[in-house]
């Protein structure tokens, strides 16, 4: 009997076993099933399979951010049993307060169980409590919130707290159709308001708008820990020791390894006691974004403060020889604008001379306060004949932000002399002496012939024949002296043409493919403009090429690539720019149309050319 239990039992046993649901491949976990409005949460998927799956947190964007990850991996050999584990440490910020899903998260072919959490609002005595400790200004110096599209807009944030901030991170806002660029190194400082001292921190901006119309400036969001103090609720009190046991157990927000603040360096790493979270704002900002006044008839939009081009002639003009290159320092400098939106100086080319233009240089520096852009061209000025040449005058249209007017700015033309080339001189001395030689010779020989013919008319067939041989070798003879005299005269012209192209810096085609196609496959229409106009100058050796208009016309293949670009430059709809097809324009060969291409255009210039 005792038998037959024991066999029913291990059978009862054995079933269970088989009816046991299999381990879970994936598995995710919360540090926290409830946290605080501003409180971030810590999400950790665990996988024993040793392969490249990646989870899919995609499906987290609805309710949270995705502020940082990380992943680990460990193998344990145990009795010669061997066991991988990998993990995936996932920081989010909830985007809602109420209770949130975090949904199935797919890694490979498996699928995590979902997970909840609840996110509390923070008392309204809490929230008053705050703002007496911590708070933030943002403001644009811009009369009346108005600018030009393109011009720099100086936004500053002030962040105000005193002592019971303990950790705190910043998040810049991101503006759609517009770039931000930080100025400088952060401020630091102190003030007194309403007789209560706060330490600031300072940080400026510009931010530069790329359409017309509004532009909306969001706010700046500061998050992190507060002491608790004497105001807030027992209740609360209790509630935040709790949290912030936890988050000390498992390394929340104070440990949080993805926290990253350009101001961190002046809240430090402080752990003073109980603490709760925070989240403060500043002001969202609207800006009026006027577009390019009709007005203004430049050649290309420059809205700059103030503009100036120095040219190193001015210091010390140069002598002109023929054949002998010199270079022409031009640099540019505006300010409330940076170098990438400095457009091309058109630079004519004078009667009689050869100009080869090298690459600009560019930077952008600040003051704290603004930006500047500078570019420098060196252009190299061949001349080919000697005399009086003029240098035309340089003109650059800008449009003055302060007194709302177009301005011009030029640089005036240049009357210099050309001197021969010595060694050009001397070869063409001795050639024009030997060709009169020659020919004095031939000459003399053809008259005194005239003149025997005349006297002797009695002398042999013999003595006549054997006159005209002499008369026959002696002309082949002032042939053969000028051809090969021309020759010479040909070759050593050639060498001096030559010459001076060596002097000359030349673009590396293939470094420029090599931008451009990075360019075109990250979509950066600006940056692939400028590139493709200086590829095409360099393989063309045509300093014409000014705009994506004029190379359109002139391509003989590939024009609806070149012109589906300048509308994405120039349209009002900011959709993106698909860089495949320029890319495979690119690789195909850019050639020329056999016609000779017009000396003027009217297509405009590149936003933003090199």
């Amino acid at each position: 009997m005792k038998f037959q239990i024991s066999i029913t039992s291990l059978l009862l046993a054995l079933m269970m076993l088989v009816n046991l649901p299999a381990q879970a491949a994936v598995k995710a976990s919360l540090n926290q099933s409830s946290v605080f409005e501003g409180d971030q949460i810590t999400l950790s998927i665990q996988s024993d399979q040793n392969n490249d799956a990646q989870p899919d947190l995609s499906i987290l964007q609805k309710d949270f951010e995705v502020q940082g990850s990380s992943t680990s991996s460990q193998i344990n050999i145990i009795n010669g049993n061997r066991s991988f584990r990998k993990t995936w440490t996932i920081e989010l910020m909830p985007k809602a307060v109420g209770k949130l899903t975090i949904p199935e998260i797919t890694v490979g072919a498996d699928k995590t169980d979902p997970l909840t959490v609840t996110i509390a609002n923070l008392p309204p005595e809490v929230a008053a409590e705050t703002s007496k400790h911590i708070f933030v200004e943002s403001s644009v110096d811009l009369d009346n919130k108005e600018t030009y599209v393109q011009q720099q807009i100086p936004y500053t944030v002030k962040l105000y707290y005193d002592s019971a901030m303990q950790t705190g991170e910043v998040f810049s806002p991101q503006i759609e159709n517009a770039n931000i660029r930080a100025l400088g190194n952060d401020k630091k400082y102190q003030v007194v308001r309403a007789g209560k001292k706060y330490v600031v921190v300072e940080k400026r901006f510009v931010i530069s708008p790329e359409k017309s119309g509004v532009l909306h400036i969001p706010p700046t969001i500061v998050r992190g820990r507060i002491a608790l103090s004497g105001g807030d609720s027992p209740n609360l009190r209790k509630r935040m020791d709790e949290t912030d046991m936890l988050n000390q157990f498992f390394g929340g927000q104070n440990r949080n390894p993805f926290f990253n603040t350009p101001f961190d360096e002046f809240f430090g790493r402080r752990s003073l006691g109980p603490s709760r979270p925070f989240s403060i704002s500043g002001e969202a900002i609207d800006v009026n974004v006027l577009p390019v006044p009709s007005s203004f008839k430049g050649d290309a939009w420059l809205p700059a403060e103030e503009l100036l081009m120095t040219d190193s002639w001015a210091e010390s003009p140069p002598e002109l020889k023929v054949g002998e290159p010199v270079t022409r320092k031009l640099i540019l400098q505006v300010k409330g604008l940076a170098s990438s939106q400095i457009p091309d100086i058109n630079i004519s080319k004078p009667v009689g001379m050869k100009v080869y233009t090298d690459q600009a240089k560019s930077e952008t520096p600040n003051d704290g306060n603004t930006i500047y852009g500078i570019r420098q061209i060196d252009i190299n000025y061949i001349p080919g004949k000697a005399g009086k040449v003029t240098i035309p005058e340089i003109n650059v249209d800008w449009w003055d932000v302060k007194n709302k007017v177009k301005k011009t700015f030029t640089l005036p033309e240049w009357d210099l002399t050309v001197a021969g080339n010595p060694a050009a001189v001397s070869e063409n001395s001795n050639s024009a002496e030997t060709s009169a030689g020659i020919n004095a010779e031939t000459t003399e020989n053809e008259t005194e012939q005239n003149i025997t013919g005349q006297t002797d008319a009695t002398e042999t067939p013999e003595i006549w024949g054997w006159k005209t041989l002499v008369l026959l070798l002696l002309a082949l003879m002032a042939i053969l002296f000028v051809v090969f005299g021309f020759k010479k005269r040909t070759s050593k012209a050639k060498s001096l043409e030559a010459e001076p192209k060596k002097a000359v810096q030349l673009v590396d085609v293939e470094a420029l493919k090599t931008s451009l196609t990075e360019a075109c496959r990250s979509n950066d229409k600006h940056m692939a403009a400028r590139l493709l106009l200086k590829l095409v100058r360099a393989q063309w050796n045509d300093q014409s090429i000014q705009n994506l208009g004029i190379l359109a016309q002139a391509l003989g293949k590939g024009r609806e690539v070149i012109e589906a670009l300048e509308k994405s430059l120039y349209s009002a709809d900011s959709s993106d720019w698909d860089g495949s097809e320029l890319d495979k324009l690119v690789i195909e060969g850019l050639y020329r149309k056999p016609v000779p291409l017009p000396q003027k255009q009217n297509g405009l210039k590149p936003l933003y050319p090199a």
